[in-house]
């Protein structure tokens, strides 16, 4: 039996700076609305190396210490596992600087759940609110927080 799948790997940060949440405005038409920065893990990449990277790309900062806070897993249209690493960090230097991901902005987590989010984010914010929760499963037959 092969214990081995096609998987895709990304990550998406929480950056915060005391009440402040940094929430990126979505370009792509595929899945557009507010969300977090982050993006693919590349080849021989750690996750870590990978959610500085990725937030360096798409906002100019440099996060340290990015904290994981949970995960969420289903299937794409190919039927392949695609994971995503959530981080939260609120340690970063640099210029905030938008890249053509879309334009960034400072929010409150009240402002940030009245806004209009990327189709099912609101499912994912949980996991960056509640320490009790650290798995977000979405597949055809289930939506479910653990």
């Amino acid at each position: 039996m092969n214990r081995t799948e096609p998987v895709t790997l990304t990550n998406m940060c929480m950056v915060t700076e005391n009440d402040k949440i940094l929430v990126l405005k979505r370009n792509d038409p595929g899945w557009p609305g507010l969300t977090f920065p982050g993006g693919h893990v590349e080849a021989h990449e750690s996750f870590h190396d990978s959610v500085v990277r990725e937030i360096k790309e798409e906002t100019g900062l440099t996060i340290k210490n990015p904290k994981l806070v949970g995960i969420k897993q289903f299937y794409d249209s190919a039927d392949h596992r695609y994971l995503v690493l959530f981080y939260i960090a609120n340690e970063f230097t640099g210029t905030l600087t938008a890249s053509d991901e879309g334009a960034l902005t400072w929010m409150t987590k009240d402002e940030l759940e009245h806004h209009q989010l990327a189709h099912n984010f609101d499912h994912d914010l949980p996991l960056y609110f509640n320490k009790n929760l650290s798995e977000h499963i979405l597949d055809g037959k289930r939506d479910e927080l653990f």
